[in-house]
């Protein structure tokens, strides 16, 4: 489990084991002429740039540490733009190696053009991380000619223990790609209990049981390809993956049980066991920090600062180590580790000065996680839960400029695993209301008669709005001033001052900004008139087609309020003003209202945004509330010189 030094940009796990899985799929019979680029159906062709002829795994289970798997994946590419599609990568690792690969090119018409070997795949153990046993084969084929058909066999052998996950995904996206047919076989010895899971929607597979061996397998229907929409639900919540993990388990010279939770649990307790043991010199530094402080809260705030200013992140990935944190007397002696190592490590720290404490595994992109079906696909990442009197604090170890206490938006809300007293449940972490996702600005305009203004800028931005901003604390302040200028919707702006600053003694963290900011044009001038941006500093939230095919997933979810004082020129009057507008529906709420007393006009605009997963059917009605959006960010007040 892996996270970058950045706190908003946390990096996936490396996939362990079986990762090769989910590029190509077993070695099929027959000749090549047919998946000549005619015998694609019309369906499939719409909207396609290429299409999966097939995609197929035949993988053999013969014990927890042997198995071997067949892989075929046919591609027609039908233009240029779907080359990308016939891409090949295979991941390899201790646990897996890549045993024989072929592939042929084909015209249009089926007939071999080129064929291919394992010389022609490229071969990198380039890393994010600072050491990592992984490595990847892969191939960007040569094609020339349009339409043509890729083909690629191979076989890879898995050794040393079947553990990571285990997957096969038909379809990684659906976007300008077409599926015709894919299949999945398991075969294992007669009465071995694999665990099995298709998602969104399930697929059963066919059983058989042949002398002293039983197979699965699952076949995926055919699916067309689609155009990308704004706001789609992400790939593997739209498409099909089938996920296996087996009951029992060896991985690196020790053995588990995936049967559920409570039973995975029980390994990764035992990764933990002993490795919480703090040197003399560590012990000293905790009680130094810690014994003076009287409230528990405070000890705990106290050694999250310590971890921050005392260790680093990195990350280190070799064999089992993917999952077992590196012990507490190496962190301190060494002063760095991942995100396993240093939720340990903290773990330990509040262990001495007898403060519970329970290591938890989170996924950072995919907040949720089944009940009933335990893989170590759920987690990518590790943090520290620590139960208190009336909430459990949720510790982001391995950056802590996240504020503390705060639960940050790539786990806000996530199911977890939480380990401890030796097993394993389910848990879902607090998640913010959109109604706290805030920014409120209060921006002064004055305006010269040519249409330039003076404004000035106070904005404060809390809890995911927090987030968005904080990056620019990191910056030196021209970057910071050219921060600002960017997000300003005025082309000719210049920031002059700026200040900024976080408040962390609120109970949401906020980011505090003050901005003064010079605007040539600020106004359009057309003889007599000058036309006046409403809301200078927000931008349209676009135009939204009137017709959708997919439902809408509408990750952030956030409540804006602006108010804005204009000062008039001297000679001018407001000829004109748009309408006050107020449009709610279960996508949010906006309001638009103007008040005039002469030389002044104020304007107040507050629009709610509403997360959620939404069904294809509402679309009208968020495109209805955007609509009134747009036409609020739009639209001009009308000055006209009187005198």
């Amino acid at each position: 489990m892996q996270q970058s030094d950045h706190p908003q940009k946390i990096m996936t796990m490396r996939r362990h084991c079986l990762t090769c899985l989910l590029v190509a799929g077993g070695m099929a019979v027959g000749s090549a002429r047919e998946y000549a680029a005619g015998t694609i159906a019309d369906s499939l062709r719409r909207n396609a740039q290429a299409v999966v002829r097939l995609r197929e795994t035949d993988f053999r289970y013969n014990s927890p540490v042997s198995a071997t798997a067949r892989h075929e994946i046919v591609v027609t590419v039908l233009d240029r733009r779907g080359a990308e599609h016939a891409e090949l990568a295979c991941y390899t690792d201790m646990f897996t190696a890549l045993k024989s690969f072929s592939g042929e090119i084909c015209d249009a018409d089926g007939r071999v053009i080129r064929k291919l070997g394992k010389g022609d795949l490229n071969y990198t153990e380039y890393s994010h991380h600072l050491a990592d046993d992984a490595a990847c084969y892969w191939l960007e084929p040569p094609l020339s000619v349009f339409p043509c058909t890729v083909r690629y066999c191979y076989e890879t052998s898995h050794r040393n223990g079947l553990f990571g996950a285990l997957r096969f995904i038909p379809l990684s996206t659906d976007i300008g790609v077409a599926l015709e047919r894919a299949r999945f076989r398991l075969s294992t010895p007669a009465g071995y209990t694999f665990n099995s899971r298709c998602t969104p929607a399930s697929v059963e597979p066919l059983c058989r049981s042949e002398r002293d061996r039983d197979t699965y397998e699952w076949t995926f229907a055919a699916r067309t390809a689609a155009l990308s929409e704004p706001l789609m639900p992400p790939a593997d919540e739209r498409l099909p993956i089938l996920y296996l993990a087996p009951s029992e388990f060896t991985y690196s010279k020790t053995k588990g049980n995936m049967q559920d939770w409570s039973r995975y649990g029980i390994w990764i307790n035992g990764l933990l066991e002993g490795r919480a043991q703090l040197p003399p010199a560590a012990q000293a530094e905790v009680h130094a920090l810690t014994d003076t402080i009287p409230g528990k809260r405070g000890k705990i705030e106290a050694l999250y600062r310590h971890l921050g200013r005392t260790t680093r992140y990195v990350s280190i990935q070799l064999g089992i180590g993917g999952w077992q944190p590196m012990d507490a007397a190496t962190v301190h002696a060494n002063k760095y580790g991942d995100c396993k190592a240093l939720s340990n490590y903290l773990h330990a720290m509040l262990a001495e000065c007898g403060i519970g404490s329970f290591y938890t595994i989170i996924h950072t992109k995919r907040p949720r996680i089944p009940r009933d079906f335990a893989t170590p696909a759920v987690a990518n990442h590790a943090i520290l839960g620590v139960p208190c009197e009336r909430d459990t604090l949720w510790l982001e170890c391995t950056n802590t400029d996240v504020p503390f206490g705060y639960v940050h938006q790539s786990i806000a809300g996530h199911d977890a695993v939480v380990c401890h007293d030796g097993t394993a449940e389910v848990v879902t972490l607090p998640a913010y209301a959109d109604s706290l996702n805030t920014e409120c600005q209060r921006i002064d305009v004055r305006l010269d008669e040519e249409g330039n203004a003076r404004l000035t800028l106070e904005s404060v931005s809390r809890a995911r709005q927090y987030e968005w901003k904080r990056p620019i604390l990191d910056l030196g302040h021209d970057k910071q001033r050219d921060f600002v200028r960017r997000a300003v919707e005025l082309p000719l702006a210049q920031v002059d001052s700026l200040h900024c600053k976080e408040v962390l003694d609120r109970p949401l963290p906020e980011l505090h900004l003050r901005a003064s900011i010079s605007a040539r044009n600020y106004a359009n001038k057309s003889g007599t008139r000058l036309f006046v941006p409403v809301a200078p500093l927000r931008s349209s939230p676009g135009r939204f087609a009137a017709a959708r095919t997919h439902d809408l997933r509408i990750d952030k979810g956030y409540l804006d309020v602006d108010s804005l004082t204009l000062h008039l020129p001297d000679g001018y009057a407001v000829e004109t003003l748009p309408n006050s507008i107020v449009a709610e529906n279960r996508f949010g709420k906006v309001c638009f209202e103007t008040a005039y007393d002469d030389r002044d006009l104020l304007i107040r605009i507050r629009l709610l945004r509403r997360s959620g997963h939404y069904p294809q059917s509402d679309y009208a009605a968020f495109r209805e509330l955007m609509q009134a959006v747009d036409r609020i960010y739009s639209a001009k007040i009308v000055l006209r010189k009187v005198q």
